[in-house]
């Protein structure tokens, strides 16, 4: 689902009729990143759940389904949508945007934080995030835009300890945040970057999660062309009995 998600939305990034409305887009996310003020933002699976704002769901909202873009995570082998808010229907779905936080275009003091749950029967989402460590790196795929950062702190904090996602002058980081310890969630996991130049890789970096195999794609057609016909099959004996 997220590999058809994700190749939906670079569909759409890619064609040329969305081209002017993402320049707008991506200046109007910049703008609102420029208004935010706050020193830190609330625990996202608390306290931001519940609240809303229609300027905030519509900015990086290209088709209009509440998908920013896309978290990818080399080291763990994830890549993931990205929604607005950090409600339960958001993170049931992939990665939520923590509302109240910078949105993830980039910029000096901005602090986009993304949070995703563990250990979901569905999928694995952050459930390895724990295995990052300082000098990895991780994308954020917004637009036609790559945004890379390093890793430059691995922290575990209390839920109401605030402090480690608040903005810092001058600086572009990105947290990544989920409940730890695995299967226990007393605790939350902040995985932070600060901003780097792309590379020549990473500049035209696209994530394998987008890159739909045609051996896929056939063999999810031939799962449901079997599915059809057992169907037919069972009626028919049923019938003819």
């Amino acid at each position: 689902r997220d590999s058809l998600l994700i190749s939906d939305y670079s569909s759409s990034v890619s064609s040329d009729e969305n081209s002017e409305k993402i320049d707008s887009m991506w200046k109007a996310a910049q703008e609102y990143n420029e208004q935010i003020k706050q020193e830190s933002v609330p625990d996202a699976f608390s306290v931001r759940d519940g609240q809303t704002d229609p300027v905030y769901e519509s900015l990086l909202n290209l088709n209009g389904d509440g998908m920013m873009g896309y978290v990818e995570v080399p080291m763990i082998g994830q890549s993931i949508p990205i929604y607005h808010y950090t409600t339960e229907e958001s993170l049931e779905k992939g990665a939520g945007h923590l509302f109240g936080s910078s949105l993830p275009v980039g910029g000096e003091s901005t602090h986009c934080i993304i949070s995703a749950h563990r250990g979901l029967p569905s999928a694995k989402l952050f459930t390895d995030l724990d295995q990052l460590k300082e000098g990895d790196l991780f994308y954020l795929h917004v637009y036609d835009q790559v945004l890379t950062y390093e890793v430059d702190q691995i922290a575990i904090v209390e839920p109401t300890d605030y402090g480690l996602l608040q903005i810092e002058k001058d600086k572009d980081l990105c947290t990544l945040f989920t409940c730890t310890p695995y299967g226990i969630n007393t605790h939350r996991l902040l995985v932070r970057g600060h901003r780097v130049e792309n590379t020549s890789t990473d500049a035209n970096l696209i994530s394998e999660a987008s890159k739909i195999s045609p051996t896929l794609v056939a063999a999810c057609i031939g799962v449901v062309l079997l599915a059809i016909i057992c169907i037919i099959y069972i009626v028919i004996r049923k019938r003819s009995k």
